[in-house]
């Protein structure tokens, strides 16, 4: 059980409460309108009489509606979540960071030459203050810290909920950091990809998707996941689709709904060959040996630009003729 507690802390990484876990909002399940839908109000306002490049002070909104006025641009930036570390990362910034949570990952060797702050939802107000920050970035977890934080730099919340608001996050944190044209081009290469991915899969019949978030208890995703969104772009459907957030689920539920693919991540407490000892022997996935591990639980669940990697795999998995996928199916002994 400890173990199942730190995987889920993992998961909890990008999105509203913790990355992935706890996020429940209602997303679309059409191809046509996840990727545009956001249940965020981000906008920026830059006073009239600021023009590149003396754009500073700066004043935006953030994802938690808050108003923060940026005097300067960032030199030193803490990030509170991996998530941000990574965005921050893809828009050429990262050189700017100085501080960074112990669960940081990427790049390679992120938190070499920075100081670490902590974890992800219990960070040291003291080393953040002793780094001398101009920035802080954290995301809604973060917000029972605000009036600590504050006091030692500006604060701004980062809360992706949607594709579309991944964008939003990139769009935003280029801004503030002076890298916009960086992002834009963050964001078009994210929208391009996620068509491609999205065109070739159009007209093909939907398959049915089992995503094992976690064994014991099993544990899957449903509507208000980006695991959710990302199984609909990629041509699936999830068989809990009907659920909210990270539903504990039944084998004989899952037996009954008969998925023609299993997916899981590498920290799921099991692995696929393990599953060959279980029931799911039983479901036509496993008859046909389509189970298959990502190369990575991040890429599905921390809001960042990487959320296209994640999706190919996906789509690879459902469809591995368009996309000229090899693979070696799983075989094993169906047990009673």
């Amino acid at each position: 059980m400890r173990k199942m507690a730190i995987v889920l802390a993992l998961l909890m990484f990008g999105v509203v409460i913790a990355g992935c876990i706890g996020q429940t909002q209602t997303t679309s399940t059409t191809t046509d309108t996840i990727e545009e839908k956001t249940t965020s109000s981000v906008t920026t306002s830059i006073s009239e009489t600021q023009t590149s490049p003396n754009k500073y002070p700066l004043k935006i909104v953030d994802f938690a509606g808050r108003e923060v006025t940026i005097e300067k641009e960032p030199q030193r930036i803490v990030s509170l979540a991996p998530s941000i570390t990574e965005t921050l990362y893809f828009i050429g910034a990262l050189d700017k960071v100085v501080g960074v949570t112990k669960f940081d990952n990427y790049p390679e060797n992120v938190q070499e030459g920075r100081t670490v702050i902590g974890g992800f939802s219990d960070p040291n107000i003291e080393v953040i203050a002793s780094l001398n920050p101009d920035l802080i970035v954290g995301t809604s977890m973060h917000l029972k810290y605000l009036d600590q934080l504050e006091k030692i730099a500006p604060v701004v919340i980062i809360d992706p909920k949607s594709i579309g608001d991944i964008y939003k996050a990139v769009e935003l944190l280029g801004r503030i950091t002076s890298k916009e044209e960086k992002a834009k081009d963050v964001v078009a290469e994210m929208k391009d990809k996620i068509e491609e991915i999205r065109s070739k899969v159009q007209n093909m019949p939907e398959v049915k998707v089992f995503y094992i978030v976690w064994s014991d208890p099993l544990m899957s995703a449903g509507n208000g996941t980006f695991i959710n969104d990302l199984i609909t772009l990629a041509g699936g459907e999830n068989i809990f689709k009907d659920t909210q957030g990270w539903p504990q689920v039944s084998v004989e539920e899952v037996l009954t709904r008969n998925p023609e693919v299993i997916i899981l991540p590498p920290h799921a407490g099991i692995s696929a060959e393990d599953l060959c000892n279980t029931q799911l022997v039983n479901t036509d996935a496993m008859k046909n040996g389509k189970v298959y591990t990502l190369s990575s639980d991040d890429i599905v669940s921390r809001p960042t630009p990487r959320i296209v990697e994640g999706l190919e795999e996906i789509a690879k998995f459902l469809h591995p003729d368009l996309f000229n996928f090899q693979y070696q199916p799983l075989t094993c002994e169906a047990t009673s």
